[in-house]
């Protein structure tokens, strides 16, 4: 049996190194808050092949004193915090004294300094923690960091390195979420020789948003902005222009990027029926919160924090989504003409159909949600085209395309919202559904919560239940189903609701999942024939409702072909 030992000083370091620089992403990420943390407003990263074989940062900030430099490659020293008590104060990015000790570890370093109260400059080099080289230079005030042939002492972890186009990839993400949330700082990126993405430095967090994904980005956000227990701000995107996945979601507290779900879904949260449940916006958000309310010591990488007060913090943060959302533009244009063959060949599609890349093309919208009372559609003249689309006309001569069954299932998702009671109501002929083996497995170990719902159910022999009873809300679409005589059908619509309410994860979206379907089976479908009455009392309905633009599943309810933009496709302007 091995005997315990005492572990050498330099396994000791590339242990604790390998937790802090995982791979040349993560020295980029170090470099750039050291910069940042000394009151830089220039910072230019330099890497070579994905920074594998090297990585420059260079400043303008204060510099270190001549002193300091040998100092700071020493493990835990730093000038951030003196003890453990000035973490609940703490303002800067950095404080562990890890950083540069950690990358010395693993690679050869270089740096060149100057403080802002010396007129010479200092010149270190390290190799494995060792310092080989110091000596004075002439330079301009600021740092530069040079890193080179990284984990070359540690081959193992060398291996893992992907390729040059991934690693860069985690360097260029890297660097778009310092570059976001420091908008006043000038920063470029050059890989192999090249300028790949830079910001103004002018303090404007749009501006920087425009840099680094462009204007068609840009013109499709909205701005949050709050003051109240926290100050909370930033952009989030049009319920228009959404994306997959969360990765154009940024949450930043005081000023550093942190993996936050409980933030991201609070800002989903915040946008309700106005998206697609399988899509999420374009999303920064920066939260300002005193240092004593959150910790930020609980991640190697200071990647995640934990709050004082978590449900707080996402309340604060839904509020101020939610009040950005409510007083933004929200209906989607179709696209605006633009003479290149490309773009003319394009089709207008709906809105939470395009891509992350294509996001932000489309024209911005007319109304806002807050003066919903002036969207003015004319009640006269109205058609229908295909027998699902009813064609209007707004008091400024634009055209509005309403989805007949989105618009419908909108008004009728509010209506049950007004109304709903938490009763159930009995049926004179119980319902039996025929289960799959996945759906009645699902509804035993929910039998209390369907219950709790308003469902009135037992056993019923060895693969199937029996309904006696069901939510008030659902008497419509039982009503329906009656109709249609599909109660019985096997995997049919009722066993179909029972299955998407209990695949929800908390009561909201329960609740949200059984109104939805209510108000889809109780409305309007694509393909009926409308008169005009039953066109008017859609409209009419449509524009009293509190979110008109979307249906209850993220579905845009209506688009618009602005009278500009009709007169300049027929080449009137």
């Amino acid at each position: 049996m091995s005997r315990i030992s005492v572990l050498d000083g330099e396994t000791v370091m590339k242990i604790a190194a390998g937790e802090v620089i995982e791979r040349p992403a993560s020295v980029v990420k170090e470099l750039i808050e050291n910069a940042i943390d000394a009151c830089s407003k220039r910072v230019i990263v330099e890497v070579v092949n994905g920074g594998k074989d090297f990585i420059r940062v260079s400043d303008d900030g204060k510099g270190i004193p001549a002193e300091d430099v040998e100092l700071a490659f020493v493990r835990h020293a730093t000038s951030k915090i003196r003890r453990i008590e000035d973490l609940s104060s703490l303002r800067t990015l950095g404080f562990r004294g890890e950083a540069l000790p950690s990358i010395a570890a693993v690679s050869t370093v270089e740096m060149r300094t100057r403080h802002e109260s010396e007129s010479f400059g200092t010149y270190l080099r390290v190799e494995s923690a060792v310092v080989k080289e110091k000596r004075r230079i002439s330079r301009g005030i600021g740092t530069t960091v040079d890193v080179k042939r990284i984990f070359y002492n540690m081959p193992a972890r060398k291996k893992t390195l992907k390729s040059r186009i991934v690693e860069f990839r985690h360097i260029l993400n890297v660097f778009t979420r310092l570059a976001l949330i420091h908008p006043d700082v000038k920063f470029e990126l050059f890989h192999d020789g090249k300028l790949v993405a830079s910001t103004l430095g002018n303090g404007k967090m749009l501006d920087a948003i425009v840099s680094l994904f462009g204007i068609g980005v840009g013109r499709n956000l909205i701005e949050v902005k709050s003051e109240s227990k926290y100050r909370i701000f930033g952009f989030i995107s049009k319920p228009s222009h959404t994306y997959s996945t969360k990765n154009f979601m940024f949450m930043f507290v005081n000023n550093r990027y942190v993996r936050s779900e409980m933030m991201e879904n609070a800002v989903r949260m915040a946008y309700g029926t106005l998206i697609p449940k399988n899509k999420y916006p374009f999303a920064i958000i920066s939260l300002e919160i005193h240092p004593k309310d959150v910790d930020v010591n609980v991640h190697p990488r200071k990647e995640e924090v934990r709050f004082r007060n978590e449900r707080d913090v996402a309340h604060s943060i839904r509020e101020a989504v939610s009040k950005a959302l409510k007083s933004a533009e929200l209906m989607p244009e179709v696209e605006e003409f633009r003479s290149d063959a490309s773009s003319s060949s394009r089709q207008t599609r709906p809105a939470e159909e395009v891509s992350g890349e294509e996001a932000g093309s489309s024209g911005a919208a007319a109304f806002r949600a807050s003066e919903i009372d002036k969207l003015n559609i004319s009640l006269f003249p109205l058609y229908q085209i295909l027998d699902s689309y009813i064609i209007a006309q707004s008091d400024d001569g634009d055209i509005i395309i309403i989805d007949q069954h989105a618009a419908a299932e909108r008004i009728n998702y509010e209506r049950l919202l007004e109304k709903y009671s938490e009763g159930k109501q009995s049926l004179l002929k119980p319902i039996i559904p025929n289960l799959s083996p996945y759906q009645l497995q699902l509804l035993s170990e929910n039998e209390d919560l369907l219950r709790e719902m308003g469902f009135d159910l037992e056993k019923f022999g060895d693969d199937s239940y029996i309904i006696r009873a069901i939510p008030a809300v659902l008497s419509d679409f039982i009503e329906k189903l009656r109709e249609r005589e599909e109660e019985s059908v096997p995997g049919g619509e009722i066993s179909g609701v029972i299955e998407r309410i209990l695949n929800e994860s908390d009561r909201s979206e329960r609740f949200h999942a059984l109104l939805s379907t209510a108000a889809c089976v109780s409305s309007v479908k694509a393909g009926e024939k409308l008169s005009y009455e039953e066109m008017r009392a859609i409209v009419e309905a449509l524009m009293k409702t509190k979110m008109p633009f979307a249906c209850p599943h993220g579905r845009p309810t209506m688009i618009r072909l602005s009278r500009h933009e009709l007169e300049r496709r027929f080449k009137r302007r």
